[in-house]
């Protein structure tokens, strides 16, 4: 079965916990203040658990939210009550053109796919389902960062029980790796590497201006060191 299919479930939110909402508060401040207000409905894609999407409607935005994982999506609503949540895949978007006024994506919720014309395919989606003018965020990974930075074997405890995480990169597929076990379980998290430069290229090629670039939610310049890429531009 593809990695993805299988991880993003239970033990994926037991192993991400930390990933709270005081993280998404600070987040959705970010975004609003480098957007300001949005005349129309704002869409989380990848949105996981919904945790952007309940602050983001606390900061007074329209939202709907949109993940693969059925069992997250229901963990949200469990947590946080209702809200606007759709199940779909991100390469093939339930949504008419020109639907959104915003879109964001958090946390390398990209990537996920072995092909690159897959991956591309979302920024397509992306870039259909918004309106012209509209704005957005996108939070990926540092690649430079996360290469020098790689830890190959790491244990910890989750809800879920014991964990063992080893990591590697692979040069050939471009990609980060995690083997991921949990107790009698065993998960694989597969994320394809793009630099500043492949995903300049690939926004463009899809109607999207780069406005900003970011490397920290304090909104410090990217550098080799910086934790995360951050991109905010416009739809054109």
């Amino acid at each position: 079965m593809t990695w993805y299919l299988e991880w993003f479930g239970e033990e994926y939110l037991d192993l991400y916990s930390y990933r709270d909402e005081e993280e998404a508060r600070r987040q959705v401040a970010f975004f609003r203040a480098k957007v300001g207000e949005v005349p129309g409905m704002v869409l989380d894609l990848a949105c996981g658990s919904g945790r952007h999407v309940r602050e983001l409607e606390a900061q007074g935005y329209s939202v709907a939210g949109c993940d693969l994982s059925l069992t997250i999506l229901r963990a949200g609503l469990r947590e946080y009550g209702p809200m606007n949540l759709a199940r779909s895949d991100m390469r093939q978007l339930p949504f008419h053109d020109g639907t959104f006024s915003a879109l964001v994506n958090f946390f390398t919720s990209f990537g996920y796919f072995t092909e690159q014309e897959e991956n591309l395919m979302v920024v397509r989606e992306m870039s259909r389902v918004l309106r012209v003018g509209a704005p957005y965020l996108f939070d990926y990974l540092n690649m430079q960062r996360e290469i020098e930075n790689l830890v190959p074997d790491e244990q910890r405890l989750s809800e879920s029980g014991p964990v063992h995480i080893q990591r590697w990169f692979d040069p050939v597929s471009r990609t980060f790796n995690k083997r991921i076990a949990i107790e009698s379980k065993r998960f694989i998290e597969k994320v394809r590497a793009y630099d500043l430069d492949e995903i300049k290229t690939m926004f463009a090629s899809c109607q999207f201006s780069i406005d900003q670039v970011y490397g920290d939610f304090d909104g410090q310049p990217l550098d080799s060191t910086s934790p995360r890429l951050i991109v905010v531009g416009t739809r054109l």
